[in-house]
C-alpha cells in the first residue's frame, strides 16, 4: 500500500511540513545559507514542490506554480521514497547513485544541505504524529 493515496493527500501532509522547515529557526537559515533552489517532483501520486532558498526567508510553492522557473536542482522520487527520506531511512548519496532519487542540476549544493537536514527527520516524525498519521514506513 502506498503512503499517499492521492495528490491532495500529499499536499495536505507535506506542504505544512515543508513550510515549517522554511520558518524553523535552526533549519530555515541553513537553507538560505545554501543560496539555492530545488524542486521536488513526487510520483505515484504526483505532486510538485519548489523551495527557493535564494531569498530570506526561503519560499515554498506547490503544484502548477512550482513547475514555473528553473531551479538549480530538480529531484524526482516516489511518494513512498519521499516519506522514507524524511523519516531518515534513505541515504541521499546512495539513493542518488542507485537512481532511487533522480536529480538534474547542481548535486553538490544539494549534498551540502544533507547535514542541515538531520533535525528535519525528527521534525517530520513529530509532524506526522501531530496530524495523526503513522510514522513508520
Amino acid at each position: 500500500m502506498s503512503t499517499f493515496s492521492s495528490t491532495d493527500e500529499i499536499y495536505e501532509v507535506l506542504t505544512p511540513f515543508y513550510e515549517s522547515l522554511t520558518t524553523d529557526p535552526e533549519i530555515g537559515p541553513k537553507f538560505v545559507k545554501a543560496d539555492t533552489s530545488f524542486r521536488i517532483n513526487v510520483t505515484g501520486p504526483d505532486a510538485t514542490f519548489l523551495l527557493d532558498a535564494t531569498q530570506d526567508p526561503a519560499v515554498l510553492t506547490t503544484g502548477d506554480e512550482a513547475l514555473a522557473g528553473d531551479p538549480a536542482v530538480d529531484l524526482t522520487m516516489s511518494g513512498d521514497d519521499n516519506h522514507r527520506f524524511w523519516l531518515g531511512k534513505i541515504n541521499l548519496p546512495v539513493a542518488l547513485a542507485t537512481r532511487k532519487i533522480k536529480v538534474a542540476g547542481g548535486v553538490t549544493g544539494l549534498l551540502g544541505l544533507v547535514p542541515a537536514l538531520a533535525p528535519a527527520y525528527e521534525k517530520y516524525r513529530t509532524h506526522l504524529e501531530e496530524i495523526g498519521r503513522p510514522v513508520d514506513a
